[in-house]
């Protein structure tokens, strides 16, 4: 393989090429540097379903929230036709403003990375072994082949330490590893497309450290085997994490806040599996906040509203959403099979919370409050707006009674 021939620069600012050369025109079938430059923007470049992925790289990589690295895209070429290729990252300077360089490595000709291997064993060398990312090749998860970079990046002291390994899923977090032969499974029955992903592994200390993958099938000695590049996220997870929580919790309660509630249950609504009949909204104020407010000061207000947000979530599972909506109401997406068993959760909350008080640190006095639930369930053409505001209105309709009360719009 002509190794120079595969090398192709391009620079861009929000993917408006500014620099290409000649080389990384004609790996996408175009003439000159030119005829790149005048493309509107090179997403068109990327697979269709990469482009999503491509720019919120970029703009993690521009903010800093993600440091430069090699990636493995999926790209087409002028003809539509595919291209597998590493894309090597570094951010530049152009007249003053940052910018992205991208140099893309071709590997779509001679597609196995042991034919480039033998080929131009030290141009491969310089571009996987030092690579920053790690680089493995596995059949059935037994390794085949691995570079040093995976090797540190799981803790272990050389590639042959790896290549020992029984099975490649030792390295990954148990409750991930279905994921992985489901992925595995799908990726050589040619039903998935290649795609980012990000997973829970094991490092050989014992640490969890997250891992962003990308797996496409090749072929290995004439048999199809799997190639998965790597590269440790730890850092840029634990940070993402952290934002997310001052994004969307509430700094009192720890549950989520407003913002947070419709982030999440819009991706709720979107991804979950389950019918959205299933889906309850669960709307619950707490009664005579701004009296315990009054009587006992607004730190025994803050413990109540921590103490309620706690209760709730010990009353729903995992897969649910709670939220504090506004000052004394907090807000839940419930899953539950059927309208019995919604009502139940909801009924839960509402009577148990009648059955725990606070105490007052100077006076030794028992606080006891109570809670009003509102309650609808998805129907045919809702939206999550649509949802809330009938819970909002069976939660007005239950504060208006005398005495604490639940009431399913």
């Amino acid at each position: 393989m002509d190794f120079d021939a595969h090398y192709g620069v391009v620079i861009h600012q929000d993917f408006i090429p500014l620099y290409a050369d000649d080389n990384y025109a004609k790996i996408f079938g175009y003439n000159t540097a030119q005829d790149i430059l005048a493309l509107k923007s090179v997403l068109e470049l990327i697979d269709p379903e990469l482009q999503d992925v491509a720019a919120h790289t970029y703009y993690a990589l521009m903010s800093g929230i993600e440091k430069p690295q090699v990636r493995s895209y999926i790209n087409r070429n002028r003809l539509g036709l595919k291209l597998n290729v590493l894309a090597i990252e570094h951010i530049v300077e152009w007249q003053g403003r940052a910018a992205l360089k991208i140099t893309i490595v071709d590997l779509t000709e001679s597609t196995t990375l042991k034919q480039a291997l033998v080929q131009s064993e030290s141009r491969y060398q310089q571009l996987v072994y030092g690579s920053v990312q790690g680089v493995l090749v596995h059949r059935n998860f037994s390794p085949l082949y691995c570079n040093q970079t995976l090797a540190q990046l799981f803790g272990y002291p050389n590639i042959q330490s790896i290549m020992s390994l029984a099975s490649i899923l030792d390295v990954i977090e148990p409750s991930y590893q279905e994921q992985r032969l489901d992925a595995n499974a799908a990726l050589l029955a040619n039903k998935v497309k290649p795609h980012p992903v990000e997973i829970k592994c094991l490092h050989l200390s014992g640490r969890i450290i997250w891992v962003k993958l990308i797996e496409t099938v090749i072929s290995w000695e004439q048999q199809p085997a799997i190639q998965v590049t790597m590269i440790d996220v730890t850092e840029s997870y634990l940070l993402k994490d952290k934002l997310d929580k001052q994004i969307y919790v509430d700094c009192l309660t720890k549950a989520l806040n407003r913002r947070g509630f419709i982030h999440f249950s819009q991706q709720l609504m979107t991804h979950s599996s389950l019918v959205h009949q299933h889906l309850y909204c669960v709307l619950m104020g707490i009664d005579d906040l701004k009296q315990i407010n009054h009587l006992f000061g607004h730190d025994m207000g803050d413990k109540a509203l921590i103490h309620f947000a706690q209760h709730c979530q010990s009353k729903l599972a995992e897969t649910d959403l709670i939220a504090r909506w506004s000052g004394d109401e907090f807000i839940a997406i419930v899953q539950a099979s059927s309208k019995s068993i919604a009502l139940k959760i909801a009924e839960s909350i509402r009577h148990s919370i009648e059955h725990t008080a606070l105490i007052e640190p100077e006076s030794g006095k028992y606080i006891r409050f109570s809670a009003c639930v509102g309650i609808s369930n998805w129907q045919a053409d809702d939206t999550i707006d649509s949802l809330i505001l009938r819970a909002d209105s069976a939660l007005e309709q239950a504060r208006s009674q005398i005495t604490s009360q639940l009431v399913f719009a």
